[in-house]
């Protein structure tokens, strides 16, 4: 083999090497774009905690960041002494949270749902917006498995580029989902492959109720794939089911004090306070996990009670 087509292949090997690595250094090095740049500061009432089970534990602001939250893509969770304690407004939480491969969980607006579907099966995963649970009814509402979400027989669609907060009334014209053909929902980017949810919002009519899904992530918290995650809500005054079913929902441990119905101001201080239960009897060390669109929001984690 004569040298110059010696140097040519080591040349072209060389470039291959250098874009293998550098493409294994974008996937392994990927971080998932912040749902908010907020960060949160959290500090105690200022008033005394007692055995009673209404004080008020907690205020709430932004140390940084300008973004007004959607109540209906947050929740609010405070931890301590191995127990999980749910705060919303509406002072209602989930009662059940995890059924098999689904895990569910009320918003912090008491109107909406983030659900998080494991899709890691060949067979399709059936949900049911009834009760916002997996189930195996064959009049289910919408399907999973791997990247494909298909809608139940008898449930139309439309998709709108409006936010979802946004999203009120129900389009005009004829239906363009179907269970006929998979929902186009995600790109998929190849430089650093990842499945990326597009920035549209799902309305669909199932039994004559119309519900709008935003699609957040196909990770979970600890980035492992298959792991669809989503908000829900019905559009308009109808209440999902799942919300008035008393065995479905309970009421929550602490509930969120805000001026504001729809959004937390990124310039509003927000109270916390005991609902019906004794969180701290006395002071107390709480973490605080405060999730927006399924990501943590950065900022203080823990916090004394006094």
């Amino acid at each position: 083999m004569s040298n110059w087509l010696k140097r040519l292949l080591a040349g072209v090997l060389i470039v291959l090497v250098i874009g293998a690595v550098g493409w294994y250094f974008l996937v392994t090095s990927y971080s998932a774009e912040l749902t908010t740049e907020n960060e949160i500061l959290v500090e105690d009432y200022n008033s005394n905690v007692s055995n009673q089970s209404n004080d008020p534990l907690l205020q709430f602001s932004f140390s940084s960041g300008e973004d007004n939250l959607d109540w209906s893509k947050l929740t609010m969770t405070l931890i301590g002494d191995n127990n999980r304690y749910d705060c919303t407004k509406s002072g209602l939480t989930s009662s059940i949270s995890h059924n098999g491969l689904i895990q569910t969980k009320l918003n912090s607006d008491g109107n909406s749902f983030t659900i998080e579907v494991n899709s890691d099966s060949d067979d399709f995963i059936l949900l049911s917006f009834s009760d916002m649970q997996q189930t195996n009814d064959s009049n289910y509402s919408i399907s999973f498995s791997k990247t494909d979400i298909i809608l139940g027989e008898n449930v139309l669609g439309y998709t709108t580029e409006e936010e979802f907060q946004n999203v009120d009334s129900i389009p005009e014209g004829e239906p363009t989902e179907t269970s006929d053909s998979r929902l186009e929902w995600y790109d998929y980017d190849i430089s650093v492959h990842r499945v990326i949810p597009k920035e549209i919002t799902y309305i669909v009519n199932d039994s004559n109720i119309f519900y709008k899904i935003q699609f957040l992530s196909y990770y979970n918290s600890d980035d492992d794939s298959r792991f669809i995650s989503f908000i829900i809500s019905s559009i308009g005054d109808i209440d999902i089911s799942a919300i008035s079913n008393e065995n479905l929902t309970k009421e929550a441990h602490c509930f969120i004090s805000s001026d504001n119905e729809s959004v937390w101001n990124h310039d509003e201080i927000i109270s916390v306070y005991e609902n019906g239960h004794d969180i701290c009897s006395s002071a107390c060390n709480l973490e605080i996990e405060v999730r927006y669109l399924n990501q943590i929001v950065k900022g203080i984690s823990q916090v004394k009670v006094e």
